[in-house]
């Protein structure tokens, strides 16, 4: 044979030799996350009551850079980073109650409850084809093994040592650092106030009622029937959100169908209040929104709120003018 001949003959060697290298490496690494999806997939959870918080990073000249991270920060002050910049929780406002599930085998956040649902972090359908896509490629890998492994020893010695390798340290890098991303929150990120910008009295109403006063405000009358009382969630509800309830009579002498009335419910306690929007109060129907229809209209303006939030005021505010009512004592919300 001649020296062309055999120098094609290495060259090609070398080229499958590598490419199996990398192919065996690739394997351990989809084994690895095979391995991590699995775990998190089908051990026990943990699931912590958060206010979400999105923070951005300031760059060398000490200018906020493009974008924003999510954040879950516990009552136990941690930070849990959650999937910033994903579709899946661009939802999730800033000051937002949650619940995160947390993997108990990794330490990774599973799943966010929100206000308007639950964002799934773990098995949506980008890791769904992620997980089939590694699967079947690490059979394929499996498949071929023997020729792969004798084809990476010719450049490679140790390469039959090289899959275990590979899937350790993907394994660690999957799941080893979530644990450490659960840090104390610094003093570098401004707190959420639950009072807002009503903690300023420029900003707070000059009128402020108590439980069972008429408050005017415009054309609309709002009375709190009682003051604001968490509602029990359903028994095993353990993704519940806590939800607030303040029962009123509201009425309304404009034209239409409905009436907008902006409500604020503010409190001490770090995080915001969000109104319900849908038909419901916690597991139980009867919720209002904001818009009423002309006439008296009784029932439940309904909030999910942080679990440490304390309720204080309901602001009311239309065509200029506003007013706070004061919804505080009572141990139960009205029907």
């Amino acid at each position: 044979m001649s020296d062309r001949k055999h120098r094609e003959k290495d060259e090609r060697t070398a080229v499958f030799g590598w490419a199996s290298v990398l192919a065996l490496a690739l394997a351990g690494a989809a084994l690895g996350f095979l391995a991590v999806w699995t775990a998190e997939a089908v051990a026990p959870v943990d699931r912590e009551h958060a206010v979400a918080v999105r923070v951005t990073d300031l760059d060398g000249d000490g200018h906020e850079r493009y974008g924003y991270d999510l954040e879950a920060r516990t009552t136990d002050g941690r930070t849990i980073p959650l999937a910033g910049g994903s579709a899946r929780v661009d939802r999730v406002r800033s000051g937002e109650p949650v619940v995160v599930t947390l993997s108990r085998a990794t330490g990774r956040p599973l799943a966010v409850r929100h206000v308007e649902g639950e964002a799934n972090l773990h098995h949506h359908t980008g890791a769904v084809v992620l997980v089939v896509a590694a699967g079947l490629f690490a059979a394929a890998v499996a498949w071929r093994r023997r020729p792969l492994l004798r084809a990476a020893s010719a450049v490679l010695p140790f390469a039959p040592r090289l899959l275990a390798a590979a899937v350790t340290v993907a394994a660690l890098v999957l799941a080893g650092a979530a644990p450490l991303d659960r840090d104390p929150a610094d003093g570098s990120r401004s707190s959420l106030d639950g009072m807002g910008i009503y903690r300023d009295p420029a900003f707070f109403p000059d009128r402020v009622v108590g439980v069972g006063t008429e408050a005017e405000v415009d054309d609309m009358a709002v009375t709190v029937r009682a003051p604001a009382a968490t509602v029990a969630p359903a028994p095993g509800a353990g993704t519940a959100l806590r939800v607030v309830a303040v029962p009123v009579v509201v009425r309304g002498t404009g034209q239409g169908t409905g009436t907008h009335l902006p409500v604020v419910l503010i409190g001490e306690g770090e995080g915001d209040a969000q109104l319900l929007r849908w038909s419901r109060c916690g597991e139980e129907p009867g919720a209002l929104d904001d818009t009423f229809a002309p006439g008296e209209t009784t029932g439940r303006l309904c909030f999910a709120v942080p679990q440490r939030f304390d309720p204080r005021y309901l602001v009311l505010e239309r065509g200029g003018a506003s007013v706070a009512v004061d919804v505080r004592g009572g141990t139960a919300a009205g029907g």
